[in-house]
């Protein structure tokens, strides 16, 4: 009895197999005579190519490195898929930006992949901005819109100034010290700052010590699966589910605490405002976002105008679902906002040095708005739009998310969400492209790189930006195919809400601090100001024509170096500098 069992059982196993089989190689036929790499093997698809990757990069690498690889080394088209299954999914990437726009972001936007929804509502609770989808997006999109504004955000320059003034302080004595530190930790604090204050108005003083939510967003980051291993079996850690819990309690309870101190200023604020006292114009995202959600309330038990409406002051009054939402939505913005900034400055920084003529061009800019002698803090604080008018620190700001991106967008095809497209023709190539059954990633790294839009990828050209001083004329960027080429916050309805803090936070940064530091990476135990030559593609790198590329893939060398720079991006929730962006900083002789 127990042998027929035990055979029973074998030979329902064995079919399982031989059907599973069957199907993945009948749906890998599907994929015969689309754009991709070659597949050598149907059981295998392009795991071996996975392989390759893994052998010439360094670990940890960001896998949209990944992706411009395979696409340069096999000259594949702007739009073209790559099979892990089954230990991934079927990807399909884009690299034009018009074609995403159209079908994928914006004309069409498409519902996030479940591997990010997955991702993210496992970080930052299922309520975050990021991943929810429909008419609570919607909801949320317009109880923080507000906030987010371009002139509200300006109200929040002199808390700026301020943050970049400490910021300033501790980069010099480290300076005077002579200290090996990493560049992103203390970008990372210095944004904090500024979040605190635009979410909370509250000083956080996060380059002074380590603030709760800070501590506990770090150790959610080195506890969450690492994103940068493809496959599952890389990053088995059985207590993760507890530890993650258990870090979700804390980390709730911090946000938790500064939320209903908020309220109670708040509270304070609107009696105070009742009794005729006149408040300074600046309000927090939370002040607004409560008075949008309680506009909404009033609308919706038809109060009339001039009526009173019932207003939060009392931190036990929030419901319960409304407390939810802005927990999750807090978590949201501060990790994507010190994430995208901090990252940026350290890169910026990274880049000046290694491009002096670039610096010198930013510091005549900063020298014709902000003359030497005179208070730079002084002239934003009297008037914070001056630094719209910073073309040439825009362009650098640009150049260097164009290098160096923090975050792209995953998108799939869901039936709880019709699509009007489930297809589309590439007219670069007349090709059929299907959306069904992948993982879309129309990947800002590839379009980036993308040499019609962006001639010379690899190089660091801030003017590039700049039509009256572009070298690059008749790039796509400046005809109607390049409209949304530049996309390092995302576009169309599912952009990045944080996009004008991040931009404005960054140029008042670089208007304290950039003509004064000069930092230079720095490895542990290695030489100081690593150059690598520039590729001409991440693929011509690690050829096998390069005594690099030889040494890698034969073993003798170990992968450092990915197009010409030391430092790399790795994935930790974001794109972030590898090692923290090492080195030390150097005060700047001016005159």
């Amino acid at each position: 009895m127990l042998l027929k069992v035990v055979t029973a059982i074998a030979a329902g196993i064995v079919a399982w197999l031989v059907y599973f089989v069957r199907d993945l190689i009948s749906k890998r036929r599907k994929l015969a005579g689309l754009p991709q790499p070659p597949m050598k093997n149907l059981l295998l698809g392009h795991l071996e190519i996975a392989a390759e990757c893994q052998t010439v990069f360094p670990r940890g690498v960001h896998s949209h490195v990944w992706a411009d690889y395979i696409r340069e080394k096999w000259k594949l088209p702007e739009t073209f898929y790559v099979d892990w299954r089954p230990v991934g999914p079927l990807w399909l990437f884009i690299a034009d930006p018009e074609l995403s726009g159209e079908f994928i972001t914006t004309k069409q936007s498409l519902p996030k992949s479940q591997l990010e929804t997955d991702y993210l509502e496992l970080f930052l609770g299922k309520n975050n901005m990021v991943s929810v989808e429909g008419s609570h997006h919607k909801s949320l999109r317009m109880m923080f819109n507000p906030g987010f504004s371009a002139n509200n955000i300006m109200t929040y320059a002199d808390a700026i100034v301020e943050a970049s003034l400490r910021f300033f302080d501790v980069l010099e004595k480290k300076a005077k010290s002579n200290e090996l530190f990493e560049m992103e930790e203390y970008a990372t604090r210095l944004t904090i700052d500024v979040i605190g204050v635009a979410v909370f108005d509250a000083d956080l003083q996060a380059q002074k010590g380590l603030h709760p939510i800070v501590q506990h967003f770090r150790e959610r980051v080195q506890i969450m699966p690492a994103a940068d291993r493809p496959f599952f079996w890389q990053d088995v850690q059985p207590t993760r589910p507890f530890r993650l819990w258990w870090n979700n309690r804390k980390l709730n309870a911090a946000v938790d605490a500064e939320l209903n101190k908020k309220i109670q200023r708040r509270a304070k604020d609107l009696e105070d405002e009742a009794g005729g006292i006149v408040k300074r114009k600046k309000k927090s995202i939370i002040d607004l976002a409560l008075n949008t959600y309680e506009k909404e309330m009033a609308m919706g038990q038809n109060i009339q105008s001039g009526d009173s409406i019932n207003r939060i002051t009392d931190s036990s009054a929030v419901p319960a679902a409304l407390r939810q939402d802005l927990i999750d939505s807090i978590k949201t913005f501060f990790f994507a906002g010190h994430d995208t900034t901090s990252s940026a400055l350290s890169w910026c920084y990274y880049l000046l040095h290694r491009y002096p003529e670039t610096q010198r061009r930013l510091t005549a800019e900063l020298d014709g708005f902000f003359p030497p002698g005179t208070s730079t803090a002084q002239k934003i604080r009297q008037d914070p739009y001056i630094i719209n008018k910073l073309e040439y620190t825009t362009a650098v700001l640009k150049e260097t998310m164009r290098i160096f991106p923090s975050a792209s967008t995953l998108r799939q095809l869901k039936s709880k969400y019709p699509a009007n497209h489930t297809n589309f023709t590439d007219p670069r190539t007349g090709t059929q492209i299907t959306l069904e059954d992948t993982h879309i990633w129309p990947a800002v790294y590839l379009i980036n790189r993308n040499k019609r839009i962006f001639p010379r990828p690899m190089e660091f050209i801030p003017e590039r930006f700049l039509p009256d001083r572009t070298p690059f004329p008749d790039a796509d960027l400046f005809k109607p195919a390049g409209k949304n080429a530049f996309q390092p916050f995302s576009v169309g309805p599912r952009n990045c809400i944080g996009q004008e803090l991040a931009m404005i936070e960054a140029k008042i940064v670089l208007a304290l601090t950039a003509r004064e530091l000069d930092f230079v990476l720095e490895f542990p135990g290695e030489e100081a100001d690593p150059q690598p030559p520039i590729p001409e593609s991440s693929a011509a790198e690690v050829s096998e024509e390069t005594e690099y590329g030889r040494g890698v893939r034969e073993g003798r060398i170990t992968p450092k170096v990915i197009e010409g720079h030391r430092v790399w991006q790795t994935l930790k929730g974001s794109a972030k500098p590898a090692g923290g962006c090492p080195g030390r900083v150097y005060l700047r002789r001016r005159g």
